[in-house]
C-alpha cells in the first residue's frame, strides 16, 4: 500500500504517510480513510499532517484529484492541513486542491517547521506536541 493514515495526536491531529507510486483510486481511498478519522476526531479541529517525502509518482489530474481524492478536505471539522515535502510538483497540485476548497493549508520541508507551525496556530496542542517525538522523513 502506498499510504498509511493513523493518529499522530488522538483525536486531534491525523498523520498521513505516502510513498512510492500513488495510483488515484489509492489517493481516493487515503482521502476518504482521512475524512473518517476527520469525523471522529475531537472539536474544534482536526488538524492533517501529510507526508510526502517518500511519493514518488501520483496522478496530476487536478479534476480528478479534486473529484474523487479530496473528500477530506470537505470536512467541518478540518483545521490545518499541514504537508511535509520539497517537490515542486507536490507543491503546485496541493496549493491548488487547497485554494479551490478553500482550507488552511502549509508546506514545509521538514516536520520539525511544520509542527513547529502548528502549535503556534493551536495553542491547545502546543504542549501536547512539545512532549511528542517528531517523526522523521527520509
Amino acid at each position: 500500500m502506498g499510504y498509511e493514515i493513523s493518529w499522530y495526536v488522538p483525536g486531534r491531529v491525523v498523520k498521513a504517510v505516502f510513498s512510492g507510486d500513488i495510483t488515484l483510486q489509492e489517493a481516493e481511498a487515503a482521502s476518504e480513510e482521512t475524512a473518517q478519522f476527520i469525523q471522529s476526531g475531537e472539536l474544534p479541529f482536526v488538524h492533517l499532517l501529510a507526508d510526502t517525502t517518500r511519493l514518488e509518482r501520483f496522478p496530476t489530474n487536478l479534476n480528478l484529484l479534486n473529484r474523487s481524492a479530496s473528500k477530506h478536505l470537505w470536512q467541518p471539522k478540518l483545521g490545518w492541513t499541514i504537508v511535509i515535502s520539497t517537490n515542486s510538483t507536490t507543491r503546485f497540485i496541493s496549493g491548488i486542491i487547497t485554494q479551490v476548497a478553500r482550507v488552511r493549508f502549509r508546506m514545509f520541508p521538514t516536520y520539525t517547521d511544520g509542527l513547529s507551525f502548528l502549535a503556534d496556530q493551536d495553542a491547545s496542542l502546543r504542549e501536547i506536541l512539545s512532549k511528542l517525538p517528531v517523526p522523521t522523513a527520509s
